[in-house]
This record gives C-alpha cells, structure tokens and sequence, in this order.
C-alpha cells in the first residue's frame, strides 16, 4: 500500500502539523489493514462453512437415500411376513376345522357308542328284571307246590295214621263206636319262611349295638338341650357339624386328595376337646366291650356320631355307583377313630361307627331272615322311603348293599403296620363278617346276603389274602364256587357272584 505524503511535509513553518498528518495516516492505514484481515478471515470462514455444509447436504442425502432404501426394505420385509403369517394363520385355521371336525365325529361315535351302551345295558337290565321276576315267580310257585305238595303228604299220612289207630282202636274196643279224628291244621307257606333261631351271641352283639345306636339319639337330644343354655356351645355346634358333613362329601379317590377334608376334620375335633371339654357324659352307652366307665366330652361324641353317620351316608350314596370310592372314605374314619387324641382312656370310640353299620346292613353280623315278609326285611336293614312308609324298591336296596359291604371291607381292611397308632378295627372283623354270611343257613341265603357277599370281596382280594395267606384263598374259593349253589334256583345274585371269579382270574390273575 502506498503511503501519501503529507502536504506539509516541505513546509518550513508547520513541522507538528506533518507529524500529525503523518500519525493520522499511521492510524488510518492499521485500521485498513485490521479490517482487510478481517474480511480475509470472514472470507475464508465463509468459503469454510460453505464447505461444510456443502458436505453435511452431501451426506444429508447419502443418510436420505440409505433411509429411503431401508424403508423399503422393510416394507418389503413386512409385506412378506405378513403374507406369511396369513399363510400360518390360513394353515392354523385350517388344521383347527379339521381338529374340530374330527372331535366332533369322535364325540359322536362316543355318544352313539354310548346311547349303544345304555340301550344295551337298558336291554340287559330289563332282561335281567324279567329273569328275577320269573325267577322269583318260579320260586314262589315251587315254594307254594312244594307247601302244598308237604300238607297232602302230612294230611294222607295224618289221615292213614288215624285211620290205623281208629281201626286198632275198633279192634281193641269191638263195642264201642268210634269217634272221627279231627286232624291238626297243617303249618302255612308263611309258618314256613319265618327265620330260624339265631345263634345267640350274635343276636346279643347285635341288640347291644342297636342300643348304642339309640343311646346316641337320647345324648343328642342331651346335648341340644344343654346346648340352649350354652349361647357358645349352640352356635359352635351346629357349624363343626356342618363342617364335618363338607369335608366327608368332599373325599375323592388318588394320592394327597384328601388331605384338606382330612386336616379340616382334625381341626374340628381338636376344637371340640379343647373348647367344650363340658358337659360330659359316660361312655357306658356307647361301647360294646366291658371298658371300665369313662366320662368323654358329650361334644366330641356328638361330632364322632355325626361323622359315622355321614361317613355310612357316603358309603351308600358314592360307593353303591362306584365301590373303589369306599376306600378313601373308609382310610379318613379310621384314621379318626385311630387318632390318640380322639380316644378316652386310650379306648377308640369306633362302636359309634360300627353301631351304625349294624343299622343300615345288619347281613355283615351274621342277621337273616326272609325277603318277602315284614319282619325279615327289617331284619336285613332294608330301608323304607320315609319312616313307615313303602319300601325302597328291590334294585335300591341292592346299590344301598353295594356300597355299604364295599364300605365296610374299606373299615376293616386297613394295615397299620407302619402307623404309631393301633388299629381300631383290626381285620379280623372282616374275616368274621365274611364266615358270618357264608354261615347261614342253605335255606335262608337271600339276594341281600349274595349282593353283600360280592361287594365284600370286589376290588379287596389282594389285601385280603396278604392279611389271611392261604386261608383266604380257600375262603375266596368257596364263596365264588360254592355258596352260590345255596341260593334260590334263578338268583341273580348268585350268577353275578359265581362270575367273580372268573372276574378275578382275568383282571387280577388270581386262579381259585
């Protein structure tokens, strides 16, 4: 840059003014200088900047078209796999109709299999009534035939006997006439199917636990009684019974299902004892063995009587449909009876229980008597509708049978070789109520005994031989082969019995 010279710079007269024209063109010329380099510096940012954003659009777009590229990929992508998810869905839907279609043919072979069933069973049950009914008939008819047939023969030879004696009377008195002989009335087909005399201890056993039986009753009303002055007692009593009631309809067959009802039970009584260990009452009137007098909790026998009675309940109503469930039922009470904190003076108050079984199916302890009379039914424990109403009908009173025998083989066949409590009810009871009903007379077999008899053994064979042994097999062989030939000619019953064995010999391949 050129540099002015000062105008004064000659002059002779004005030397400041040089210096000060020289100065300001000093400052004038650093100000043009500062400010060209900062337009060189603005420039060169500005060309900077330019190339940036130069390169960020450069890359802008690259980053535009990598995005727009992988849009469309994915839409691609997307595209295809929902075409193949419709084609899953399609292949899913189309297997389901197929599932469903083929369930439902399934379903329908197993509805027209079963309708086949029933009618068949229906067939067969209408065919087996016609055969009991003719059979019954044809009983009837003979018995009758051969009451009649007996009174001809006792009236001819009553009558040759009479007249033999009236001829040597003649004889003997030539003068005297003789006088005609009235023959006695012949005994009547009913005289003829009264039950024989019993063995004595059995009736007595029997009349001692029907006792028990009416003694619980009387504690009952004992016990409500109290109870009305007992505000806790009263509202507790009703609701432990209630509860107990619940947990027995609740036992099921398999492992560890019962373990609630059973631990729900427990608690109950445990409450009772603890709780309400008043009123008491002596337990004379509630055991059959001479146990020295014990007084126990009335609530706890109260509980304990109810328990039996819903425990017999359940034997009739489920195991009568279905015998196996009996086993579990049967595990729980004895287990109850057998629990150290439920007895008195160490004594189990499993008569309670037993009591009622002498009720409902008194053929377990040795009872008979004839089916077609008033007296023999009630003999047998056959059950009326209502308290001096009809009779249960024939097939009724066979299921209430079924599930009573099945029921009480599940009491008394219980091993408690492993337990820490004894057995309340060991399996000699069962022994004696198998030889009890194989003991009666070949005249006094009813249906009642059979339909017993076949529950007792069904589903029990293998425990029963490993208590018995051998003597079990010899047992078992006579109930299947030979007690059904003491039945009456067309017994149902007997059939169905005589067929356990061959039952056995398949499913459990036990050879008798």
């Amino acid at each position: 840059m050129a540099v002015a010279e000062s105008p004064w710079k000659l002059a002779k007269d004005s030397p400041s003014r040089q210096l000060l024209w020289e100065l300001s063109r000093l400052r004038i010329y650093e100000q043009e200088e500062f400010y060209e380099q900062l337009d060189r510096e603005s420039q060169e940012r500005e060309a900077a900047h330019k190339n940036a954003l130069a390169i960020a659009i450069a890359r802008h777009d690259q980053v535009r078209k990598d995005a727009e590229a992988e849009r469309d990929r994915q839409i691609q992508l997307e595209a295809e796999r929902r075409e193949a998810e419709a084609r899953r869905e399609e292949e899913r839907q189309r297997q389901a109709r197929a599932e469903r279609e083929k369930a439902e043919k399934q379903r329908a072979a197993e509805r027209a299999e079963a309708a086949a069933r029933a009618e068949r069973a229906a067939a067969r049950e209408r065919e087996a009534e016609a055969a009991r009914r003719k059979a019954e008939k044809d009983r009837r008819d003979s018995q009758a035939a051969e009451a009649k047939k007996q009174e001809q023969e006792a009236a001819a030879r009553k009558k040759a006997e009479d007249e033999r004696k009236s001829k040597e009377a003649a004889a003997a008195r030539p003068n005297e006439k003789t006088q005609p002989i009235i023959s006695p009335t012949q005994p009547s087909l009913t005289s003829k199917l009264q039950a024989p005399p019993q063995e004595p201890r059995r009736e007595e056993e029997h009349r001692r636990y029907l006792e028990i039986h009416k003694s619980l009753k009387e504690m009952r009303n004992f016990l409500t009684e109290r109870a009305k002055q007992d505000p806790k007692l009263k509202s507790r009593m009703g609701d432990m019974r209630r509860e107990i009631k619940k947990s027995i309809g609740q036992l099921r067959e398999g492992k560890g299902a019962n373990t609630v009802p059973h631990a729900s039970i427990q608690k109950t009584l445990k409450e009772a004892v603890a709780s309400f260990p008043q009123p008491t009452i002596s337990l004379a009137n509630f055991t059959a063995s001479s146990q020295p007098d014990a007084q126990a909790p009335a609530l706890l026998v109260f509980l304990l009587n109810h328990l039996s009675k819903s425990v017999v309940a359940q034997f009739i109503k489920e195991a009568a449909v279905s015998p196996k469930i009996a086993d579990p039922i049967g595990t729980i009470a004895i287990s109850i009876f057998a629990n150290n904190e439920f007895r008195v003076n160490g004594h189990s108050l499993i008569d309670i229980l037993i009591a009622k079984m002498h009720v409902v199916c008194p053929p377990l302890f040795g009872i008979y008597g004839p089916e077609d009379t008033q007296e023999g039914r009630t003999r047998l424990g056959w059950w009326r509708e209502f308290p001096e109403g009809p009779w249960i009908s024939e097939q009724a009173h066979q299921d209430r049978m079924t599930g009573l025998g099945a029921g009480y083989a599940a009491l008394s066949l219980r091993n408690f070789e492993k337990s820490k409590m004894a057995n309340p009810y060991p399996p000699y009871h069962f022994w004696r109520a198998l030889t009890a009903i194989l003991n009666v007379p070949a005249g006094h077999v009813t249906e009642t005994h059979l339909v017993v008899l076949k529950a007792l053994l069904t589903n029990c064979e293998a425990r029963f031989l490993e208590f018995f042994g051998e003597p079990a097999k010899k047992l078992l062989q006579f109930a299947v082969k030979e007690y059904p030939k003491r039945a009456r000619k067309g017994s149902v019953a007997a059939a169905v019995l005589s067929n356990l064995g061959e039952t056995m010999k398949k499913d459990k391949k036990l050879y008798l």
